[in-house]
């Protein structure tokens, strides 16, 4: 993930491309009109962008009132102060919970039970560094997986279901295991590079 200074990307422009990412692959426009309607991690997504706006200009309470909304309805916690680029998507959702410091660069998909958070190394009176993960691009996180202190995730890679990851995972790798560790090299997803030929890419 570069580590240069990145671009002030608007609130609709996030959305566009979040509703991009959800509806890639269905066939008709009719059918990825429902599915938009109807994801409820596209909504949890809108509450979440809609919050951080807010906050960002420095509203008071809408943000704390949207991300309850989003807790309520769906089981899905994001926190307003995290950085989500462009391009999320979150499957089915329960129990997500994204912290406040994380940052994702975009084009990334989460399953349910997904936590990215720190280590609450103050809750067991450790001195160890603590803080929130760094993820890149093109990143799939799998049912149940745990991202936890302050770690990179490189571009495109993937997080199998119920990991548990406390260290590094360097771009183009999938890591699985409790702790997990990199078990292949992923293979660029084919959408990538499918939008790579595109004229205006």
């Amino acid at each position: 993930m570069s580590e240069e200074k990145k671009p002030i990307i608007g609130m609709f422009a996030c959305l566009r491309r979040d509703v991009e990412c959800l509806v890639r692959g269905h066939a008709s426009r009719f059918k990825a009109f429902r599915v938009m309607l109807t994801n409820r991690g596209m909504t949890a997504i809108l509450l979440y962008r809609m919050a951080h706006a807010c906050w960002k200009k420095g509203i008071p309470i809408l943000p704390m009132l949207f991300t309850r909304m989003a807790q309520h309805a769906f089981a899905i916690d994001i926190s307003y102060k995290c950085r989500l680029g462009p391009g999320m998507v979150i499957v089915h959702g329960f129990g997500v919970v994204i912290g406040s410091d994380v940052e994702i660069a975009g084009d990334c998909c989460i399953y349910h039970g997904v936590t990215l958070g720190d280590r609450g190394s103050e809750w067991v009176n450790s001195d160890r560094l603590d803080g929130h993960p760094r993820v890149g691009r093109e990143v799939m996180f799998g049912a149940g997986a745990k991202v936890l202190g302050p770690i990179t995730i490189g571009d495109n890679c993937v997080i199998g279901a119920n990991a548990v990851v406390l260290t590094d995972v360097p771009s183009d790798s999938v890591a699985a295991g409790i702790p997990a560790k990199i078990v292949s090299k992923r293979k660029t997803p084919r959408w990538v590079e499918a939008e790579k030929e595109k004229p205006n890419a």
